[in-house]
C-alpha cells in the first residue's frame, strides 16, 4: 500500500498524514483484538471454574460427575481458582 501511495505522486505532507491515520487505525484494531481475546479467556475461565464448583457440589449430593454432562472448554488459562465463582 505504501508503494502505491508513493507512486501516486501524493504530497509528502498528505502522505505522512494518511500513513499516520492508517497506523493509528491498525493500533486501535490490534488493541480491540487484544481486549476481545482477554474477554474470551476470562469468560472461558469463569465457565470452567463454575463447572468444577458445580461438579464438586453435586458429587457431595451423590450425583456422579459422569452423569452431569458438563464439558469444560479447552483454554490456555490455568485451573487455579480465580475467585470468579464462589462455592
Amino acid at each position: 500500500m505504501q508503494h502505491i501511495i508513493q507512486q501516486s505522486g501524493m504530497e509528502p505532507n498528505l502522505y505522512q498524514q494518511l500513513m499516520s491515520k492508517i497506523q493509528i487505525s491498525i493500533e486501535q484494531k490490534n488493541n480491540l483484538i487484544k481486549n476481545l481475546k482477554y474477554s474470551i479467556h476470562h469468560a472461558t475461565k469463569a465457565y470452567n471454574d463454575a463447572i468444577r464448583v458445580y461438579e464438586a457440589k453435586l458429587v457431595e449430593f451423590g450425583i456422579p460427575p459422569e452423569e452431569l454432562g458438563f464439558q469444560p472448554i479447552e483454554t490456555v488459562t490455568s485451573t487455579m481458582p480465580a475467585g470468579l465463582v464462589s462455592s
